[in-house]
């Protein structure tokens, strides 16, 4: 039997969405299987060679999501996937799944005085964002127009505090929105 990662990992898309309402953290079990699915050379079966890790304290067994995952797993190895490819089939699939999830703020640096341009990084994120949506802030206060990864400093920015805002999209949603460091303006 041939089995396609393609449609493994769609297999693993629907069995996250069937499971939209448990009450587990599927990110971390998902993450879970696919460390111990990248060192698996076991076939056909649902064990895995390294047993997950204990994902909340007390709790020993695998829930009902980890052993709807396995049995998806359990289908791709009879259809000869390996287990690295399934590990990076499920990980690549969690952008489909989960909006973006900052890890590392953005960072803004230039010269702090009128007249400079600021620049700004997007930070780290997990589950790969496709785009970002920028806003430049003059204290708490949207700066109109200023939506470009660069800004230059104008005279009202003079006295306060600088900072951009940021959310990330990806095909799952979007971020929530996440503030920069800040630069005092001479």
């Amino acid at each position: 039997m041939s089995y396609q990662i393609a449609e493994f990992t769609g297999q693993v898309e629907q069995t996250v969405k069937r499971f939209k309402w448990y009450p587990g953290n599927r990110v971390n079990e998902l993450n879970a299987i696919c460390t111990s699915l990248a060192g698996d050379t076991t076939k056909r079966d649902i064990t895995l060679e390294t047993p997950l890790k204990t994902l909340t304290p007390g709790h020993h067994k695998n829930t009902s999501f980890a052993n709807a995952v396995l049995h998806v797993i359990n289908k791709g190895k009879a259809g000869n996937l390996s287990p690295v490819a399934m590990s990076n089939a499920i990980t690549a699939a969690l952008s489909e799944i989960f909006p973006p999830v900052n890890t590392a703020p953005p960072v803004i640096s230039g010269t702090a005085s009128v007249g400079s341009t600021l620049s700004s990084t997007v930070g780290t994120w997990t589950y790969v964002p496709t785009s970002y949506s920028r806003q430049w802030r003059r204290g708490a206060i949207n700066i109109v127009g200023a939506t470009a990864a660069t800004y230059v400093l104008v005279a009202a920015d003079s006295g306060t505090t600088v900072t951009m805002q940021l959310i990330a999209h990806n095909a799952a949603g979007d971020s929530a929105p996440i503030i920069s460091n800040g630069l005092a303006i001479a």
